[in-house]
């Protein structure tokens, strides 16, 4: 046995992550990973990414896209938060490994574990409605339905998908492309999710429907600047 002294020059044992913090303390509420460029709103404190932000309001107008209060594009980064997550750990959701949070979303793009159970990391484009005639965002929104992708029953929303996945395919193990995510301009229809149910718990917790518009082209944002733009020079006229 060694002495006391051997005993004590030991390197001492790895401190286990104690003060891990759960990876939904940083969650943007809108793409649902780790916040990116944080802001907050001013009026009701939300924080979002700021990408996700910008497309939520110039998609759906001047309202925060949690609890509707008003909001405007311009809204102040967090620095509290993106401080916080220059120094708070979490484990990855699908390998365990740990990191800082401010690094959480490029260990995503590389962890082979993180892509085979949701996917390569996404964030949405801002996005808007497209002019000249075409449908507003409310109609392609509520006119967009599903089929499950494991026994094909069709008509569904993208929360019914969800629950339908959840109370019918619960362990069945085929690899099958998410149709929410096909659907959208970001999306890769030719991506096979190993593990959909976990993709969906993951990446459709909410509808994408309530924050952007997922089916118009980035391209379309010009269009509708200008007519937001028209619309509030009625509305001023009309005062």
């Amino acid at each position: 046995m060694g002495s006391a002294e051997e005993e004590g020059a030991r390197p001492p044992a790895e401190e286990p992550f104690s003060d891990l913090d759960l990876s939904g303390d940083f969650d943007c509420p809108i793409c649902q990973e780790v916040f990116k460029t944080p802001i907050r709103t001013k009026t009701c404190k939300h924080v979002f990414c700021k990408h996700c932000f910008v497309a939520a309001v110039r998609a759906c107008g001047p309202h925060c896209p949690m609890c509707r209060g008003p909001v405007s594009e311009d809204e102040k980064r967090a620095t509290d938060v993106a401080r916080r997550m220059r120094t708070r750990r979490g484990r990855c959701r699908a390998c365990g490994s740990c990191s800082v949070f401010s690094q959480m979303r490029r260990h995503y793009k590389y962890c082979r574990k993180y892509r085979e159970e949701y996917g390569n990391p996404v964030v949405p484009r801002a996005q808007g409605t497209v002019s000249g005639g075409a449908q507003s965002t409310a109609t392609i929104s509520m006119s967009m339905t599903y089929s499950c992708p494991y026994c094909q029953q069709p008509g569904l929303s993208d929360m019914s998908l969800v629950q339908h996945c959840r109370g019918n395919h619960v362990g069945n193990p085929a690899p099958v492309v998410c149709p929410i995510c096909a659907a959208t301009s970001w999306g890769n229809p030719s991506y096979y999710s190993t593990n959909f149910i976990g993709h969906l718990n993951q990446r459709h917790r909410f509808s994408y429907d309530n924050y952007t518009n997922t089916r118009v082209d980035e391209d379309a944002l010009f269009h509708l600047a200008v007519e937001q733009s028209v619309r509030h020079s009625l509305q001023n006229n009309q005062l």
